[in-house]
């Protein structure tokens, strides 16, 4: 039987250093880089079981188009989003959000270097001091 343990998505960036830098600052990630000095042609970012590589090979930045066009969705538990909220917004700015979402979780976007679109989303137990959203 086969079993699929987990997905890692991978975003091609302009400047592997500077997007791993902001990844590293923004979410705590850890990166592993190949090869260990630049010009690097790949880098691993982990943080608890979550999992992002960085590969050069964007040659422009990514845009966004409309409502949840995000490129990367991060689910968090333990109660830690009001924490990663208040530290990112110190460290870039928000794109969207926080608000709560018709499925009960507290969502809220970013956006790396490159563009791309990063929803980062928990599930709390109490929601009142979040907006809900406008859009259903």
């Amino acid at each position: 039987m086969i079993r699929f343990r987990s997905t890692v998505p991978v975003l091609r960036v302009l400047d592997v250093a500077r997007s791993v830098r902001w990844y590293c600052d923004v979410f705590g990630f850890s990166a592993a880089l190949t090869p260990v000095v630049a010009p690097f042609v790949s880098a691993v970012l982990t943080r608890d079981d979550a999992e992002l590589v960085l590969r050069p090979g964007r040659d422009t930045p990514a845009r966004y188009t409309g409502a949840d066009d995000w490129d990367v969705y991060l689910r968090l538990e333990g109660g830690a989003l009001i924490d990663l909220l208040n530290s990112a917004r110190q460290r870039t700015p928000l794109v969207r959000g926080p608000e709560v979402m018709p499925n009960g979780t507290v969502e809220f976007e970013l956006e790396d270097p490159d563009g791309h679109r990063i929803c980062i989303a928990e599930s709390l137990p109490d929601t009142s001091g979040f907006p809900k959203a406008a859009r259903a």
